[in-house]
C-alpha cells in the first residue's frame, strides 16, 4: 500500500515537473523599413523581469531571411509579453534620434508605445496552444 502511494505521488510530482505542455508561437512583424542588421525577440513571463531578463531570446540576421514571420518554439503554456526590436546597426539596444526611436520596435498585443515602452499587462497574452500574433513595429 505505501509503495503504491509513493508511486502515486511520483508521477504526480513527474508530471507537473517534466510534463509541461509546450507550444510554438508564430510572431508575422509588420512595419519593417528596410532588411539591414538584426530583429530581436524577446519574451517575458514575469513582470519583475520584463525588459530586462527574458525567458526566450530569438535573433535572426534580416540579411540572410527575407521573410516578415518568425517562430519561437519550445514555450511552456502560460503567460508571455513578447516585444520585438529592429537593431539596425546591431548594438543590442533601441536607438533614439532627436524626435524619438530611430529603430523599429514593437510589443504582442500593439499597445500605444508612443511615449515609452508598452507596460507589462498591455503587452500581456495567454498562450495556451500554439499560436500566430501580428507584431506592428513603430
Amino acid at each position: 500500500m505505501k509503495t503504491s502511494a509513493l508511486v502515486l505521488i511520483f508521477l504526480t510530482v513527474a508530471t507537473f515537473a517534466f510534463g509541461q505542455e509546450m507550444v510554438n508561437v508564430t510572431v508575422d512583424v509588420e512595419g519593417m523599413l528596410n532588411r539591414k542588421g538584426d530583429l530581436s525577440i524577446t519574451v517575458y513571463n514575469n513582470p519583475d523581469d520584463y525588459l530586462k531578463n527574458p525567458v526566450k531570446h530569438l535573433t535572426v540576421e534580416l540579411g540572410e531571411y527575407d521573410g516578415s514571420t518568425f517562430e519561437i518554439t519550445d514555450l511552456p503554456k502560460g503567460k508571455y509579453a513578447i516585444v520585438v526590436l529592429h537593431d539596425e546597426n546591431r548594438n543590442g539596444e533601441l536607438d533614439f534620434g532627436g524626435m524619438g526611436p530611430v529603430e523599429g520596435y514593437g510589443f504582442s498585443n500593439n499597445p500605444d508605445s508612443m511615449f515609452g515602452p508598452a507596460k507589462y499587462e498591455e503587452a500581456l497574452l495567454l498562450i495556451e496552444k500554439d499560436s500566430n500574433i501580428i507584431i506592428r513595429l513603430n
